[in-house]
């Protein structure tokens, strides 16, 4: 059964009784996307949260000379949306999308809103959610700004493990920052060590 992927990933920091498991269940909306399904368009405004089950989705931007800039993944058994434009309720500045094809269960902003009502401990669940996506966020923004390539490479591979096999270099390299051909010889130069 598939709710058992994020009702295994919510336990992590909240117990659900049986009553509550029904009720959060029911909001679940599951969708199945194939390879390039836009989830969030640019200027739309988000209004769901997105819990992959299985593939990986992107987040990304598109610069005026129409290069991408990957901000981050959501492999298998995370979360993902464009938290400013979720909380601010503004037209998107980036976009996501299934770089392969991806199980999803897709929550509704009015659904999380009666959520938190009727199970007030999911407050503290996306509290803790967002409050790592911004240590994450900050994270990121470090490394970019003051550590090597290499060592952002070696630190990715930590940060998502087993994405290696999942996804084209390409999009690597954009969140690196970098070029396909600069993570090549990165890649050569640690198999080499």
């Amino acid at each position: 059964m598939k709710e058992e992927t994020i009702i295994k990933n919510i336990s992590k920091y909240i117990t659900l009784d049986e009553d509550e498991r029904k009720y959060f269940e029911s909001i679940l909306h599951y969708r199945k996307l194939d390879k390039g399904k836009i989830l969030l368009h640019h200027e739309e405004v988000a209004q769901s949260q997105y819990f992959v089950i299985s593939g990986c989705l992107r987040n990304y931007s598109v610069d005026e000379d129409g290069k991408e800039h990957i901000i981050a993944f959501a492999p298998a058994d995370w979360w993902i949306s464009d938290l400013y434009n979720y909380v601010s309720e503004t037209p998107a500045e980036q976009i996501i999308d299934a770089l392969i094809p991806t199980e999803i269960f897709e929550i509704c902003k009015k659904d999380m809103e009666e959520v938190y009502i009727r199970i007030p401990k999911f407050e503290r669940f996306f509290r803790i959610l967002f409050q790592n996506s911004m240590v994450n966020q900050m994270r990121r923004i470090r490394q970019v700004i003051s550590v090597p390539a290499e060592e952002r490479y070696k630190e990715f591979i930590k940060h998502y493990p087993g994405i290696l096999r999942e996804i084209p270099l390409k999009y690597i390299a954009s969140y690196l920052g970098i070029s396909p051909e600069f993570l090549s010889k990165i890649r050569n130069k640690i198999a080499h060590d």
